[in-house]
């Protein structure tokens, strides 16, 4: 069980990271590009501003994903605490989900391994 939560977790962990990196990569590329530098400077007011921003989601999902390699619930409570605020703040706009669901689920499935591990 353990070594199937594990392979199930890392799969679907970079499957869905990478349809993070798509769906918002391009929105930072483009905002260093005309921005430039200044651009990072706005990053701070990303992980206060989650109405209608997803910035701030993009990056504590990262944040919790790279933890979650050495980790795993630290990692996954970080990204459960993201996918929490980016509801709170965006309940009425019901396509937060499309980002939600996938990235809770990531959050889940290395706690189950977590959790399988501390069993044995």
């Amino acid at each position: 069980m353990k070594n199937k939560l594990n392979i199930a977790s890392k799969v679907f962990g970079i499957i869905v990271t990478l349809f993070m990196l798509v769906a918002f990569g391009p929105k930072f590329i483009e905002s260093i590009n005309n921005e430039g530098m200044s651009f990072l400077k706005e990053i701070p007011k990303a992980f206060i501003n989650w109405y209608d921003n997803p910035t701030g989601f993009f990056l504590t999902y990262f944040i919790g994903y790279a933890i979650i390699w050495w980790r795993k619930l630290l990692g996954a409570i970080i990204i459960f605490l993201g996918c929490i605020l980016f509801y709170v703040f965006n309940n009425e706009n019901l396509g937060v989900f499309i980002f939600i669901i996938p990235t809770f689920l990531v959050a889940l499935l290395y706690y189950l391994h977590w959790k399988a591990l501390k069993k044995s």
